[in-house]
């Protein structure tokens, strides 16, 4: 949301957001928006944010990386699907027109295959808590459409990438696996590295800005209406390739680039781990004409540099 927040302000929208800070601590909010510090899950806070407003996009989560969905199983689970239950019934109350929520690529985490939108009626319910909760999150943002006639849009991320995600915990996998990698690779000069399982695992990963213009410029579309979206990069690649990449990236802009090659040691792997993890977009190419403008490498160069500049900061 720091990236579709100033597209909205651009677009002309007064914006009102709120954070509880939770994750990464207390952080300047983006400017010209009208912000609360509160936590959704209290009904007085939903009951002042949605003072007066038209429509929302739902973004609140608890969001981790692989470990983290099964440190807080019980939070993710109880307090996500409280918290969207509490905006929706108070949007439904107060004749909100349309509630936008983020999900999540994970209510695919049992599709073997290409994940697509018309798959979700008949698959399998995921494993993870974090993917049952968007998966519920989901449900219940139709079922308000169902009997109270509130408008929804479901747009469904992949793997988003961006500079404003940081490794913040020394086991794998609680932060998001590129954060992770970096700073193993960049920070720890692990080789060889610590990698979940085989390393095989397939994942699609996608810019942030990508993501953000698609929500901005059609959560409140005609076009969106009561519809839900995949929005990712369709090419895939291994976790081992991904470190890879970062590897070589890292010795090229280093001016340093190492003549041994990134090897890897391997931490079990969760039993509920995804294996494969590709979106299908052409819902979003026929409909919006979006899809993804940045590729792996641009994205993991950009959060190299950034890396590379906060650390001279913090020096």
């Amino acid at each position: 949301m720091r990236a579709v927040v100033p597209r909205l302000l651009e677009q002309g929208h007064s914006v009102r957001g709120v954070d509880n800070f939770m994750r990464y601590g207390r952080e300047e909010p983006p400017a010209g928006m009208e912000f609360i510090e509160g936590d959704l899950t209290d009904p007085a806070v939903v009951a002042r944010a949605l003072d007066g407003v038209e429509g929302i996009i739902q973004a609140a989560a608890q969001i981790y990386g692989v470990a983290g969905f099964h440190r807080y199983p019980a939070d993710i689970l109880q307090r996500d699907t409280m918290l969207h239950g509490l905006i929706l019934r108070a949007a439904a109350e107060r004749g909100v027109e349309r509630v936008v929520y983020i999900s999540s690529s994970m209510v695919y985490e049992r599709c073997s295959d290409v994940a697509h939108e018309d798959d979700v009626p008949n698959m399998l319910v995921p494993l993870t808590d974090y993917g049952l909760s968007k998966l519920m999150g989901e449900r219940l943002s139709q079922a308000f459409a169902a009997q109270y006639g509130l408008d929804y849009t479901i747009w469904r991320p992949f793997n988003i990438i961006g500079l404003h995600e940081r490794a913040e915990d020394d086991d794998p996998g609680i932060c998001h696996v590129f954060a992770d990698f970096i700073r193993r690779i960049v920070h720890e000069r692990q080789n060889p590295m610590l990698i979940l399982g085989s390393g095989e695992q397939i994942r699609c990963f996608t810019w942030i800005e990508d993501v953000a213009d698609a929500i901005a410029r059609f959560s409140f579309e005609p076009v969106t209406r009561n519809q839900d979206f995949n929005l990712g990069n369709p090419r895939p690649i291994s976790m081992r390739d991904l470190a890879r990449r970062i590897y070589e990236l890292h010795g090229g802009l280093s001016g340093a680039p190492s003549e041994k090659p990134l090897t890897f040691t391997h931490a079990p792997i969760f039993r509920d781990d995804v294996q494969v993890r590709i979106p299908s977009i052409d819902k979003a190419r026929r409909l919006l004409g979006w899809e993804p403008t940045v590729d792996l490498d641009e994205m993991l160069t950009r959060c190299l540099l950034h890396d590379g500049r906060q650390a001279a900061v913090a020096s």
